[in-house]
């Protein structure tokens, strides 16, 4: 299928004088169409193999996968485009440049899971840079959570707005000579929620929005409380379980000297 321009940056509200600023050629981003379009059935395949692999590990709720849409892909290209023209980037190198041509999402449902989930990705896979733990500024992960991120080899972000994810870049062949980066994302079920709001209300022309970002940045807090809460109420059950197993023994040894 033939790639019309007028009608490509009419749907994605790209300004010709906005492209043309940019130094990309359009007859470039129409080669890295046509040859990412004709990958897409193989990295469909590898992305389903992925989530075989994590959705029976232990501490994870679900698993969520994506492979870019061409256009799309065109799209970031052009609206990040002074960053891609310096990296050079054309059809014969973009799948290096590009980190998330295929797109992971591994949901739980207590913050302290992240941890289990982690060393089974570390286990499963190479991954090619330092996994990001990111934060929103005053999170209470506790006085201890730098440190153990520090131990599990990861690199701890504290953001003022947004996500709390922890983030892997991991890559799968695609052929003899090249591989496809493939990036992971590891959440709660609670911040994927938020995360998607976020992402449909804001991505990508209302980016800048105050009005938009103030609400969603209340939403985001409140997201973080209801974290809080399932890992108090996990914790809360494993108490009440500790001091019923007490109580039991306690009965039990009395009846035993009963009868003795």
């Amino acid at each position: 299928m033939s790639l019309n321009k007028s009608d490509f940056f009419e749907k994605y509200l790209i300004e010709e004088e906005y492209f043309n600023s940019t130094g990309l050629d359009w007859n470039e981003l129409v080669a890295i169409y046509d040859d990412y379009s004709a990958i897409i059935p193989k990295l469909e395949i590898d992305s389903q193999h992925i989530v075989l692999k994590l959705i029976d590990a232990e501490a994870v709720h679900s698993v969520r996968k994506r492979v870019k849409n061409p256009e799309h892909l065109l799209e970031k290209i052009i609206r990040k485009g002074k960053k891609y023209v310096e990296l050079g980037i054309n059809r014969a190198n973009y799948k290096k440049i590009v980190t998330d041509l295929i797109g992971i999402r591994v949901l739980h449902l207590f913050k302290d899971d992240w941890l289990t989930i982690h060393e089974e990705i570390m286990h499963l896979w190479e991954v090619k840079e330092t996994p990001q733990v990111n934060i929103r500024k005053g999170d209470n992960d506790g006085v201890d959570f730098e440190k153990i991120v520090e131990e599990a080899g990861c690199e701890l972000i504290v953001r003022k707005y947004g996500y709390r994810s922890v983030h892997y870049l991991i890559a799968t062949p695609l052929n003899k000579v090249e591989e496809i980066q493939v990036e992971i994302q590891v959440r709660t079920v609670f911040e994927e929620a938020w995360s998607e709001i976020d992402h449909k209300i804001r991505y990508p022309y209302d980016t800048q929005n105050e009005m938009l970002g103030e609400y969603l940045a209340i939403f985001n807090r409140i997201v973080g409380s209801a974290d809080e809460m399932g890992s108090f109420i996990k914790k809360l059950k494993e108490e009440l379980r500790t001091q019923s197993k007490l109580v039991n023994t306690k009965r039990s040894t009395r009846n035993i000297n009963e009868i003795e």
